[in-house]
C-alpha cells in the first residue's frame, strides 16, 4: 500500500485521523487498510480503540474485518466481501461454482449494551440520528452530571429503544470563534455516509456568538430537523433567527417564576427575599422576573429586593467580566463557574441585606450559597432559607427548595421532531420541591412561616 497521508498521522484526535485516512485510502481507490498494530502505534492508541472507531463508520461508507486477514474498506457497489485476494473483484460468473465466503467478524457492536437489549428495529428509510457538539463538561462544578449532559443519555436511550442508530460527531471551536477543519471535514464524511438515512440532528452546543455557529452551518446542510436544548434561560435579544427545521427546547421560564411565586404566596406570609440573578448578570432572568412581579402583586414592594453582581464588582467580575456578549453566553450556555473568592465575596454583601430568603437563578448558586453557609456552620436558624430553580440531582439531598423543570416532557417533543410518530408528548407542569424539613444546614423554608427579623 502507499504511505499514509501525514495529515491522518500527524492528527492528535484518532477519530478524527482515521477518519482522513479512510478517506484518502477511497479517493486513491484502495480497499486495504493498515494493519490494527500499525494504526494503535500510529495514533497512540490501543488497538481495540482502533477497532472500535472503524466499526463505528455508518451507512454506505463502511470497514470490514475479514478473518485472518485484516481490514478492508467497503464503497457503495463493491461486491460483497469474500476474502482478503478477492477484494473488489468482480462477481463471479454464474456458471462457475459458488465461493466460500469469509464471515465478517461481528464481535463487537457499537450499540451500547442497554440500547441493545431494548431496540426494535426500525424497517429502513431514516433511522440514523447525529450527534453533533462536545459535551465540554460531563459534570457542572458540583460533580453531578450536567443538565445537557443528562438531557442527551436520556434522549439517546429512547431512541435506541425504538431502534433509532446514533452517530457521534465531535465538533469544536478555535479560539478565533471557528470550526476545526479537520472535525468539520470529518462532520461533512458522517453525514454524506448517512444520506438519505439521517433522521435528524441532535445538537449540543449551538454555537452563538461564534464567528461561524455550528447550528447555521447544519442548517445550510440539510433540512432534516435540528433540534437543542436550553438549560438555562437567554436573553430573547441574544437568540438568532432560526429556519423553520431547527427547533430549540426549552421550559416556559414565566410559568417557572410563576408557579414559584404563586407557592410562596400560598405557603409562606410576607418575608424579605433577595433576588440574585446569575453570576456577573446584573439584569433578572425571565423566571426571576415573572416570580418578582407575582409576589409584588401579593405581598408588595418593601418585602422585595434585588442584590446586582456590579453592586459588587463594579469593574466586572475579575476572572471572566460579563458585559461582553462572549461571557454572557459562556455563563448561560456552559455553566462556567466562579472562582470561590468571587462567590463568597457576593454572598458577604447579600449577607448584609438581612433578609429572611435568598431566590438564586439556578440551583448551582444556590448550591453554592449553602457551601458558603456550612462553610461559616450557620444552621437553618437564624441564617436565611435558600431557593433555587431546576431540580439539580443534588437539590433534596442538599435541603434545597427548588423547581421540577418538567424535562421529560421536552425530551419526548424532540423525539417526536425526530421520529415524526406523532406520539402523544405530556404537557410541562412546572411543581415546587419543598425540601425536607429535618436538615441543620439545608436550604429549607419549611420551617418559617414569616419574616423573622
Amino acid at each position: 500500500m502507499s504511505e499514509t497521508p501525514s495529515a491522518a498521522s500527524e492528527s492528535t484526535d484518532p477519530r478524527t485521523g482515521l477518519l482522513d485516512l479512510v478517506a484518502a485510502i477511497a479517493d486513491r481507490g484502495e480497499r486495504e487498510l493498515p494493519s490494527l498494530r500499525d494504526l494503535a502505534q500510529r495514533f497512540g492508541v490501543a488497538p481495540n480503540t482502533i477497532k472500535k472507531i472503524l466499526l463505528e463508520l455508518e451507512g454506505p461508507l463502511k470497514v470490514v474485518p475479514v478473518h485472518g486477514k485484516g481490514l478492508f474498506l467497503h464503497l457503495p457497489g463493491d461486491p460483497e466481501i469474500l476474502g482478503a485476494s478477492d477484494l473488489g473483484a468482480p462477481l463471479p460468473d454464474e456458471t462457475e461454482p459458488p465461493e466460500v465466503r469469509t464471515v465478517p467478524d461481528a464481535s463487537y457492536s457499537p450499540v451500547p449494551e442497554e440500547g441493545r437489549a431494548l431496540r426494535h428495529e426500525v424497517a429502513g428509510g431514516r433511522n440514523a440520528i447525529l450527534v453533533v457538539g462536545q459535551l465540554l463538561r460531563a459534570t457542572d462544578p458540583t460533580g453531578a452530571p450536567g443538565a445537557r449532559f443528562q438531557l442527551f443519555l436520556q434522549t439517546r436511550q429512547t431512541l435506541q429503544h425504538m431502534g433509532f442508530e446514533l452517530s457521534w460527531a465531535p465538533v469544536s471551536y478555535r479560539p478565533d470563534g471557528r470550526l476545526d477543519a479537520v472535525e468539520r471535514k470529518g462532520l461533512e464524511l458522517q453525514m454524506a455516509a448517512l444520506g438519505d438515512r439521517l433522521a435528524g440532528i441532535l445538537l449540543i452546543d449551538p454555537g452563538y456568538g461564534r464567528e461561524e455557529p455550528i447550528w447555521k452551518s447544519l442548517a445550510d446542510a440539510t433540512d432534516r430537523p435540528i433540534v437543542w436544548f436550553h438549560s438555562a434561560p437567554l436573553d430573547p435579544a441574544l437568540l438568532p433567527e432560526l429556519p423553520a427545521h431547527c427547533h430549540v427546547l426549552e421550559p416556559e421560564w414565566d410559568r417557572i417564576g410563576r408557579s414559584m411565586g404563586e407557592w410562596l404566596l400560598a405557603n409562606h406570609k410576607p418575608q424579605k427575599l433577595v433576588l440574585l440573578p446569575a453570576p456577573g448578570e446584573s439584569l433578572l432572568p425571565r423566571h426571576l422576573v415573572a416570580l418578582r412581579d407575582t409576589l409584588l402583586q401579593g405581598w408588595g414592594p418593601r418585602w422585595i429586593t434585588t442584590l446586582d453582581w456590579y453592586d459588587v464588582f463594579p469593574q466586572g467580575l475579575p476572572d471572566r467580566p460579563a458585559r461582553s456578549l462572549a461571557a454572557r453566553l459562556n455563563r448561560a450556555i456552559k455553566n462556567s463557574g466562579l472562582a470561590p473568592f468571587e462567590l463568597d465575596r457576593f454572598f458577604r454583601a447579600a449577607r448584609t441585606l438581612r433578609a429572611s430568603m435568598w431566590i438564586c437563578a439556578d440551583d448551582l448558586l444556590a448550591l453554592a450559597a449553602l457551601d458558603h453557609f456550612e462553610g461559616l456552620q450557620l444552621p437553618n436558624e437564624p441564617r436565611p432559607g435558600i431557593v433555587g430553580f431546576g431540580n439539580h440531582p443534588f437539590a433534596l439531598a442538599r435541603g434545597l427548595c427548588t423547581v421540577d423543570f418538567s424535562w421529560p416532557s421536552f425530551i419526548e417533543r424532540g423525539i417526536d421532531l425526530f421520529t415524526g410518530y406523532g406520539r402523544r408528548s405530556r404537557v410541562p407542569h412546572y411543581p415546587v420541591i419543598p425540601a425536607p424539613s429535618h436538615s441543620t444546614y439545608g436550604g429549607n423554608i419549611l420551617a418559617r412561616s414569616e419574616d423573622w427579623w
